[in-house]
């Protein structure tokens, strides 16, 4: 008689959870998928951050790599190029407007410095320095205010 064990697990017996950890293994893990589908925004905010944080907006910089015709600088600031993180967090306009949504919520510590490069760590780490209580607000806060901008 044969028999059959699964390698999957220490016991050797099968398991629909086994089998499911089994498909996955390996993959890669992508950490800010909790804070853009576990909150209160809409749909589309989410699925804009979805995009901006895998660098997948159509700004200027992925216009340019297929030759399309795109602005030279960033159209707010005409400082810097336009990427999705540039037009998120670095931008001068930006992050006064970081500061006037932020601020009369008492979360002004989540603006983002002159030093930040990257929206998705940025939002880690501002999301971190939020109090508990008001970190699923703040986190739909940010994808409303920047998929959709008064």
């Amino acid at each position: 008689m044969k028999t059959h064990s699964w390698r999957c697990e220490s016991a050797c017996v099968f398991t629909t959870i086994s089998a499911y950890r089994a498909f996955f293994h390996g993959s890669i893990n992508f950490e800010p998928w909790r804070r853009i589908w576990k909150t209160w925004a809409p749909p589309k905010c989410k699925v804009f951050l979805w995009l901006a944080v895998r660098d997948r907006c159509w700004t200027a910089d992925r216009l340019a790599k297929r030759n399309l015709p795109h602005p030279n600088q960033c159209p707010l600031c005409d400082q810097a190029d336009e990427t999705i993180q540039h037009l998120l967090i670095s931008c001068v306009f930006v992050r006064e407007f970081w500061f006037q949504v932020l601020s009369p919520l008492g979360l002004q510590h989540g603006v983002p410095s002159l030093n930040e490069q990257n929206f998705a760590e940025w939002w880690r780490k501002a999301s971190k320095r939020t109090p508990k209580d008001k970190r699923k607000g703040f986190n739909s806060l940010a994808y409303f205010r920047v998929a959709v901008p008064t």
